[in-house]
């Protein structure tokens, strides 16, 4: 899913497990943790969504998180968030299979593949206690909402052509240089260290050596990376020009610089690179990676199903009914809450069921 379309759901990761949570669920008394529409919800499915549930439960700055539908705040209910994430995929999968569009065994590999292929695969996959039958699991879902959102739709390879034109710049690795660097703020200094350099002392010494009072403290370095969209070179043009004519392997002339060494207070300095390595700016052509992700982004646009507001209407059809008591009390007023916002007409979100994140590649 694109990112618009997922972010709203991607929240369902954030939720805490606390342990209050993990005694209460342990201690359901049978095999089966809930009901939707007649079909059970197992334990070992439960507790296997309730794992994944590690990450503090609020937000960046730490802003607590709401839910996308009830406008609540998100408190300390991991396990009924997991019970209800676990009713939105099987009501996802119901609307697939009525619909006919249900993922195939083959579709489901076909994208297992497409993620393999991302970098650190295994382990990201480990790190998030994902087995890769977990993660077909989750990929079915997707599927199913994807093809949902996108049924009767096509793209044609002329549009997929547009659209990566349009978004070459997503697809161009900027020309970068690998530098060492020394920072000088006085001419005395300047003057010493390109005597030392002349005789033969190896820059990345002094520049591991020298280091003015007040520097940055991401100057003097033996070793860095710079992108030709650094922010350095939009405001010193020059610099990028000087690195790209300087052959790997010789320093730069001193070129000057000014820099912040405290509020209110610029130093007036000189900066020496020396050119460790080059790369060449480089353009992921249109392959048939970047033509599927595209073909699906356009889909996507394309789309004018609300699959969100569907799917708040499907959760207040459903006959869902839970083992502890206290989450049944809450799904009915949850009900009351979305049978509300199907009457007044407020958007809801598009729902996308969450997947490791294993670099992109699902849907």
């Amino acid at each position: 899913m694109n990112k618009k379309k997922v972010e709203t759901w991607r929240w369902l990761l954030g939720m805490a497990l606390s342990m209050a949570v993990l005694l209460v669920s342990a201690g359901c008394g049978g095999k089966n943790v809930g009901r939707v529409n007649d079909k059970p919800i197992s334990q070992a499915e439960y507790h296997k969504v309730l794992e994944r549930m590690a990450v503090p439960i609020v937000g960046q700055n730490d802003v607590p998180l709401v839910d996308p539908v009830t406008g609540r705040i998100v408190r300390d209910q991991a396990g009924y968030l997991a019970l209800r994430m676990l009713v939105d995929r099987r009501i996802v999968l119901e609307m697939a299979e009525k619909e006919k569009v249900m993922p195939t065994e083959q579709e489901i590999e076909r994208e297992l593949e497409r993620q393999k292929k991302q970098p650190d695969f295994n382990e990201r996959l480990k790190a998030l206690g994902y087995t890769q039958d977990d993660l077909k699991e989750d990929i079915k879902v997707e599927l199913a909402a994807f093809k949902l959102i996108t049924k009767g739709i096509t793209v044609t390879e002329e549009e997929i052509r547009k659209e990566y034109n349009r978004r070459i710049q997503q697809f161009t690795i900027p020309a970068q240089v690998q530098v060492a660097l020394i920072l000088v703020d006085n001419r005395k200094k300047l003057d010493e260290i390109q005597s030392q350099i002349k005789k033969g002392v190896d820059f990345l010494v002094l520049a591991g050596q020298y280091r003015p009072p007040d520097m940055p403290p991401t100057m003097n370095t033996t070793s860095v990376w710079l992108q030709e969209n650094n922010e350095m070179f939009r405001q010193l043009p020059q610099l990028w020009q000087t690195l790209q004519k300087t052959p790997v392997g010789s320093v730069t002339p001193p070129q000057p610089i000014r820099w912040q060494s405290a509020p209110g207070k610029v130093v007036n300095g000189w900066i020496l690179f020396k050119v460790l390595e080059k790369k060449e700016r480089q353009v992921r052509p249109l392959d048939d990676e970047v033509r599927e992700d595209l073909r699906r982004l356009l889909m996507q646009m394309k789309s004018k199903r609300d699959l969100g507001r569907e799917l708040v209407q499907m959760r207040t059809q459903a006959k869902v009914t839970f083992e502890i008591p206290r989450y049944n009390r809450r799904w009915e007023q949850d009900v009351q809450q979305w049978k509300q916002i199907a009457q007044t007409g407020t958007p809801a979100p598009t729902p996308a069921m969450p997947t490791p994140s294993t670099g992109g590649g699902s849907p």
